[in-house]
């Protein structure tokens, strides 16, 4: 039996209480509202385009270059696709908690006793992490690049929960979860 623990959250879904994004869009009315999935079902409702980390640069270049954008609710995730895209948007200021703890200072300690690991993060990570990555992608995109790549070590910076996966398709790599601060 399986049974959900009705307290459980996302810090990142919290973050943008339906109520104050409706107040936030309605701001902003000749924008459109692209959402990460990782958001309320409120959220959700309020917007025009719900996207993955996989899909969201494809989806935003896919739009004319005049149009006006809120990206939400994660401003990390956002700031990576305006400045991969290079259009201009407007960011909830949500994020993360998963993604906001990691250690640049941690991180750099370890690649110095770990000089052959890659370090590759998940875009919802704050910039100063992105820009010491190898690789930044998806879970999914994180998962392929750990199968595909030669090296045989990587520090991980997204949910700890990949590891796991990342072990069992390539169990004669290292994995090390990126530190917290």
């Amino acid at each position: 039996m399986v049974l959900p623990d009705l307290k459980a959250g996302c810090s990142l879904a919290d973050s943008a209480p339906g109520y104050l994004f409706k107040a936030f869009r309605e701001k902003y009315p000749d924008h459109i509202v692209i959402s990460y999935i990782n958001c309320s079902a409120e959220v959700k409702a309020l917007s025009d385009i719900i996207c993955t980390s996989s899909n969201a640069v494809a989806i935003v270049e896919s739009l004319p270059k005049d149009q006006k954008i809120i990206f939400a609710p994660d401003k990390n995730l956002g700031a990576y696709i305006a400045k991969k895209t290079g259009r201009e948007m407007v960011l909830w200021n949500g994020a993360c908690m998963v993604h906001e703890i990691f250690s640049l200072e941690k991180i750099t300690k370890l690649k110095i006793r770990h000089p052959k690991a890659k370090l590759i993060a998940h875009p919802e990570c704050e910039e100063p992490i992105l820009r010491q990555a190898d690789f930044i992608g998806s879970t999914t995109a994180l998962l392929k690049f750990s199968q595909q790549d030669t090296s045989q070590e990587f520090i991980v910076a997204t949910e700890a929960g990949i590891l796991h996966q990342m072990q069992l398709a390539s169990p004669e790599k290292t994995f090390i979860p990126a530190p917290p601060g």
